[in-house]
């Protein structure tokens, strides 16, 4: 009989998830039967597999780091020791846009006119709207200050809503990356159905979101979505996402899944969500070391 893991995935179709479902090919043929969990998205995954539900899974570093630093949402949470096997490189931006009828130009002037918007965002009791909810409170756009001038919050989740189809979204914050998933989709239907304008950053919030370790200066690319007349100066983030697993994780097993995964790079770039596995960024998976069966196997193969 297979041996069965579960692999600390996301919302279906959904990065981590498309990373799990590589993995479980991957290792189908080793004898192994792996689940691809979907509840183990967002805030979840660290105490997925920092909890024992699961035995390996695929994370964000900034997340990686909160949780191990009891930050945030984890704030009096002990993990176990976790290690990395593989990181897989997806450029993704800090995206802002509203309605062009609307006439504001940046987020400071939506702010000050007192508009009672209907934000679209990521869940604000998730990990996923750390950034956007501190892009709008630099604004004074607080969820509180949002609501008190008739404004209310539209949650983007792997579940559809129909917002952007209603007509009902005047601004979005959130996450901004190449792909079609359950998330992507409410940017790609929007710049579809909507006459989105994106807004720039100001250099302070910019600087202030990259002292604070939330990405860096980045700007999103001419013409990646309709509405994206120029360079769009925002914050982006190159660190991708790290493939972890328990520190006591068997050496051979991280040895070989390193392995398969180098080997078969094309299967990441072949997927519904633009990302690359880059064996020469291999010693870039901080918050978390090398496991050592990783690390031998990047060593044989002259990565490090």
């Amino acid at each position: 009989m297979a041996q069965k893991l579960v692999f600390a995935g996301s919302s279906l179709g959904e990065p981590w998830w498309v990373i799990g479902r590589i993995t479980a090919r991957l290792l189908a043929d080793k004898g192994y039967d792996v689940e691809v969990a979907t509840a183990s998205a967002s805030t979840e995954n660290p105490r997925w597999v920092g909890g024992g539900k699961a035995q390996l899974g695929a994370c964000v570093p900034k997340t990686i780091r909160w949780a191990i630093n009891g930050e945030h949402l984890y704030e009096g949470e002990e993990f176990c020791e976790l290690r990395a096997v593989a990181k897989i490189r997806r450029p993704s931006w800090l995206g802002v846009a509203c309605r062009a009828e609307l006439g504001f130009t940046d987020l400071r002037k939506a702010a000050g006119s007192g508009y009672p918007l209907r934000i679209m965002t990521n869940k604000l009791d998730s990990i996923a709207s750390v950034v956007p909810r501190r892009a709008l409170e630099h604004y004074g756009l607080s969820e509180d200050a949002v609501r008190a001038r008739g404004g209310d919050f539209r949650e983007m989740t792997g579940i559809y809503q129909p917002y952007v189809r209603e007509g009902s979204v005047d601004l979005i914050v959130a996450g901004l990356y190449l792909g079609n998933t359950a998330i992507s989709r409410y940017w790609n239907e929007a710049a579809v159905l909507l006459n989105l304008r994106f807004l720039d950053l100001e250099d302070a919030l910019v600087d202030k979101l990259v002292q604070d370790g939330y990405g860096t200066p980045g700007n999103i690319p001419f013409n990646l979505l309709r509405g994206v007349t120029h360079e769009v100066r925002t914050i982006a983030r190159e660190d991708g996402i790290v493939v972890y697993l328990p520190a006591d994780t068997d050496e051979s097993f991280t040895y070989e899944l390193a392995r398969l995964y180098d080997q078969n790079r094309e299967m990441f770039f072949m997927s519904a969500v633009h990302m690359a596995l880059d064996p020469q960024a291999v010693t870039g998976t901080a918050p978390l070391p090398l496991h050592p069966g990783a690390m031998r196997y990047y060593k044989e193969a002259g990565y490090l």
